[in-house]
């Protein structure tokens, strides 16, 4: 139903020019069983969208997932596992011929003391993860802190961010 959902809205609104996106849970990626749970299919639902936007939280992945003891102690190494099972389940689409949205995935920025063994997240953590997004060969991700308290030392000034955007162009050309 919610992949329905999705393609009517997108027809409806692509229509009039408009940009489709929708937030989805990071662990449908790669497991079925999580799919089947909250309704969605995330390869499904990247055709009929601009931007799909998954929720890959360290905080949100079991003891053991990608291989990790802990993913939440490990951010770089989560964000890039999860966008490489996000690339591959993508590519069955693209190797049938098929478009999918940009991936735009949400990051942690927020220390999940919830769980039994985390670490704090700062400045350092999120600049892991933004470096997995690009290392993933993604352009764009979002933060989320549900306190909406953000520490902007883990943002690049805008001098930075340009020098940096240059530099992984300059890394994709042919040499």
């Amino acid at each position: 139903i919610i992949t329905e959902f999705v393609k009517y809205a997108y027809e409806q609104l692509s229509s009039k020019g408009l940009y489709v996106s929708a937030d989805v849970f990071g662990t449908i990626i790669e497991s079925t069983q999580d799919a089947q749970i909250v309704g969605q299919s995330y390869g499904e639902m990247a055709e009929s969208l601009d931007y799909i936007c998954p929720m890959i939280y360290p905080s949100h992945y079991a003891d053991g997932n990608f291989g990790l003891e802990h993913p939440d102690t490990q951010p770089y190494e989560t964000i890039l596992a999860a966008l490489g099972d996000s690339a591959e389940d993508l590519s069955a689409v693209w190797t049938a011929g098929g478009t999918t949205g940009t991936v735009r995935p949400w990051l942690q920025a927020f220390t999940a003391s919830y769980l039994k063994t985390y670490i704090p997240y700062g400045p350092e953590q999120i600049r892991q993860q933004i470096q997995a997004v690009y290392d993933a060969g993604c352009e764009e991700w979002i933060l989320w802190n549900a306190s909406v308290r953000y520490d902007s030392g883990g943002l690049l000034t805008e001098e930075q961010g340009q020098a940096e955007a240059a530099a992984r162009e300059a890394a994709r050309e042919p040499s």
